[in-house]
C-alpha cells in the first residue's frame, strides 16, 4: 500500500473514530489538551468572503448548507474547509462528529461554534465506556442534557451500535438495546435530534472478492468488512433500527445516508411514510442514488422534498481531506471543489452517464435527477435550516 493510501486511511479511520471505539483520555493529559483545544479554537468570527460562485454552480445558484461534515475542531482544518465552502456558496454546516462532553473534542467543537456562530452546529456522539453498568442509559441521557445547553443540536449515533459495540460478555449490543430508551426519551425532552447510522452498504456484508462491487474501497478499508463472523445481517440492523423508531414516536430522528439503504428507494420511502418522525440526508450515497432510474429519483425528492437534508460526508483533518469515502491520492482543495460540483451536476442537471463524486465507491456511471428548483432549495437549504439551524432546543 503507497505512503498516500496510509496517510489517508488514517484521515478516514480518524473520522469513524466513533464507529471502531471511543477514545478516552484521563487526568492530566485530558486537561492539557482540552486547554491546548480551547486556545486554538478561541479566535474572533472571521468575516465571509464575497466570491463569485457561478463557475462552480449548474442550475441553482442560492445559499447551501452541507448538513453532514465531518471537520476537526482545529482552526487549521476548519478553515481549509470555509475556503472551499466559499468557492461553492455553502454558508452553514454541520459537524456529526463533536465528541461527548469530558472528551477534547466537545470541547474544542464548542469552541468553534462559538468563533463561527449561526455558520456552524454540532451533533454529539455517545461515550461506550461503561455500558454494561446499570445506570449507563441515565449517565448519557443527563450527559446530553448538558451538552444541548453547551450548544449540541443532536445526537449522532454512529455504526458502532450494532456492529462492534460489545457487553460485559463479549455480545455485540443490537441497535434496538433497551439500554438506550433513557437516551432517546431524554431527546425527545430536549427537542434534540438523533442521527443514526445504522449498518452499511449492502456490498460491505458480502465476501471481499474481485466480484465484490466495493472491491477497490474495501481492499483499502479492509477494517470496513462486515461479512461473516458474529455480524448480524444487514437486514436485522435496519429491522432492529426501526423498531427503535417505532418505540420512540416522540423522537426526532435523522437517518443518515438515506435511511442507510439508498440501493432500495422504495425502502428509503416506506421508512418515511410509515414515521412521521424521521428524516433522511443524502451523505456519500449519491453514487447509490444515482443508479436509479432518474424519473424514480425524481418522484421520490419531490414526493418527500421536505424532509431530506443535503449533505455530503465532507471531512478535513490535519492530515488531509475526506470526500465522501476514501481517495486513492491525497485529494487537493480543486478535489474538493469538484467533489461537490459533482453533486450540483446531478441534482440539477439532466445529464445522462456522468462521473458520482465518489469513484473509489463503485465503477460505474449515473444519470442526474434534474429536480425542480423549489426541491432543489429546500433539499439544499431550507430542510437543514428549518431542522437543525433553527430549532429550539428546550434547556
Amino acid at each position: 500500500m503507497t505512503q498516500s493510501r496510509l496517510i489517508m486511511l488514517a484521515v478516514i479511520f480518524c473520522f469513524s473514530a466513533g464507529c471502531r471505539k471511543t477514545q478516552e483520555t484521563t487526568g492530566a493529559e485530558s486537561e492539557k489538551k482540552t486547554a491546548a483545544a480551547d486556545r486554538t479554537a478561541q479566535q474572533a468570527p472571521q468575516p465571509q468572503k464575497s466570491v463569485d460562485v457561478s463557475s462552480n454552480r449548474f442550475r441553482y445558484q442560492g445559499e447551501i448548507i452541507d448538513s453532514h461534515t465531518l471537520i476537526t475542531p482545529l482552526d487549521q482544518s476548519i478553515d481549509k474547509a470555509l475556503g472551499v465552502f466559499e468557492q461553492l456558496g455553502i454558508v452553514k454546516f454541520c459537524n456529526k462528529n463533536g465528541g461527548f462532553l469530558g472528551h477534547p473534542r466537545f470541547a474544542a467543537t464548542v469552541n468553534i461554534k462559538k468563533r463561527l456562530g449561526d455558520r456552524f452546529e454540532f451533533f454529539a456522539n455517545l461515550a461506550w465506556m461503561g455500558v454494561n453498568s446499570p445506570d449507563w442509559g441515565m449517565r448519557e441521557a443527563e450527559r446530553l442534557k448538558r451538552e444541548v445547553k453547551m450548544g449540541a443540536k443532536g445526537l449522532k449515533i454512529f455504526k458502532a451500535l450494532g456492529l462492534t459495540v460489545r457487553d460485559a460478555e463479549g455480545k455485540l449490543l443490537h441497535v434496538n438495546d433497551p439500554r438506550l430508551d433513557p437516551v432517546f426519551k431524554a431527546a425527545a425532552g430536549l427537542n434534540a435530534i438523533v442521527a443514526m447510522h445504522t449498518g452499511d452498504p449492502k456490498a460491505f456484508f458480502e465476501p471481499v472478492t474481485p466480484a465484490n462491487e466495493r472491491y477497490d474501497e474495501l481492499s483499502a478499508a479492509p477494517d470496513w468488512s462486515f461479512y461473516g463472523r458474529d455480524y448480524p445481517s444487514r437486514e436485522q440492523l435496519l429491522t432492529e433500527r426501526n423498531e427503535v423508531l417505532a418505540r420512540h414516536p416522540d423522537t426526532m430522528f435523522l437517518l443518515i445516508h438515506l435511511g442507510n439503504n439508498p440501493e432500495d428507494l422504495d425502502y428509503a420511502a416506506q421508512v418515511l411514510e410509515k414515521y412521521p418522525n424521521v428524516y433522511m440526508d443524502t451523505s456519500a450515497r449519491v453514487p447509490e442514488i444515482g443508479r436509479h432510474p432518474p424519473e424514480k429519483v425524481r418522484e421520490f425528492f419531490i414526493r418527500f422534498q421536505d424532509r431530506i437534508l443535503f449533505g455530503t460526508d465532507f471531512g478535513v483533518s490535519p492530515h488531509g481531506m475526506h470526500l465522501g469515502s476514501l481517495s486513492k491520492k491525497p485529494p487537493t482543495f480543486q478535489d474538493a471543489v469538484n467533489f461537490y460540483k459533482a453533486h450540483f451536476r446531478y441534482f440539477e442537471t439532466g445529464e445522462k452517464q456522468i462521473d458520482h463524486p465518489t469513484p473509489i465507491q463503485g465503477n460505474w456511471k449515473i444519470d442526474a435527477a434534474n429536480l425542480p428548483d423549489e426541491v432543489l432549495k429546500k433539499l439544499y437549504y431550507d430542510n437543514a435550516r428549518k431542522l437543525i439551524f433553527e430549532r429550539t432546543m428546550n434547556i
